[in-house]
């Protein structure tokens, strides 16, 4: 691992480390981690931190990160989850051992009991390109999944970390999926407006529709790429004898 990688590895970890620990991360802990930084540094660090919605000390306030609508999502989850049981350490203790003993109660009661973090675990990931719903959505399918695998803890007070864990992978398993299809687009938009830009040309040049032919020799594209421009937008056909 290069330096540059262990020094991303680290960021990521405190990330992660300040999500567990509601949205913030202490100044002891970076210095901790990163002993050596120059103030210039320090203040870089702490901007990524706070684009990722984590407070230094503390955590932000909502209102710095979470747009009307947003705000109004998170609050309608937690008004319905409102009436939910919280579970103090030594009960969750309890559950999980029910949990794992076949107690479908206490299993259904642990689920509940995480339903409020998955919330706020979402409102850490939002500004990233999905909606806070949809991270809440895809955070209770986590939930449900981690608690399939209670058996893989190795003693119940590890419950709490295996299960957040495994919500905040799946929110960012969803949203770097969702970045890369907007990247997709973007290229295949691009490329399909390089296509049209060229057609026009070339049939003004030829005072006539072009082939596809003679639009993939004149302008590099693949035969493929100018059909799916072809099919993907109307404007083709103005400049391309399809």
């Amino acid at each position: 691992m290069t330096d540059q990688q262990e020094f991303i590895a680290k960021i990521s970890e405190l990330k992660d480390t300040a999500i567990l620990q509601g949205g913030q991360i202490s100044e002891a802990q970076i210095e901790e981690t990163f002993p050596d930084l120059t103030p210039e540094q320090k203040n870089l660090l702490e901007e990524y931190f706070k684009q990722n919605n984590i407070g230094i000390g503390e955590p932000l306030n909502e209102d710095e990160y979470l747009d009307a609508d947003e705000s109004k999502v998170i609050k309608m989850y937690l008004d319905e989850l409102e009436e939910l049981e919280d579970a103090d350490d030594d009960l969750k203790r309890v559950l999980v051992m029910g949990a794992l003993n076949g107690d479908n109660e206490a299993k259904e009661r642990l689920t509940n009991s995480y339903l409020k973090a998955v919330v706020d675990v979402a409102k850490l990931y939002t500004g990233q390109g999905v909606d806070a719903g949809d991270l809440i959505g895809e955070g209770n399918v986590a939930l449900a999944n981690a608690m399939t695998m209670l058996g893989s803890i190795e003693k119940p007070e590890d419950c709490d970390e295996m299960v957040m864990r495994t919500v905040m992978n799946a929110m960012e398993e969803m949203i770097n999926a969702e970045n890369a299809e907007v990247e997709v687009n973007r290229k295949v938009l691009k490329l399909v407006m390089e296509i049209i830009g060229k057609a026009k040309e070339l049939s003004e040049e030829l005072r006539r529709k072009c082939t596809v032919e003679e639009l993939a020799e004149e302008g590099g594209f693949k035969t493929e790429d100018i059909l799916e421009a072809i099919r993907v937008s109307g404007n083709c056909g103005d400049f391309i004898d399809v």
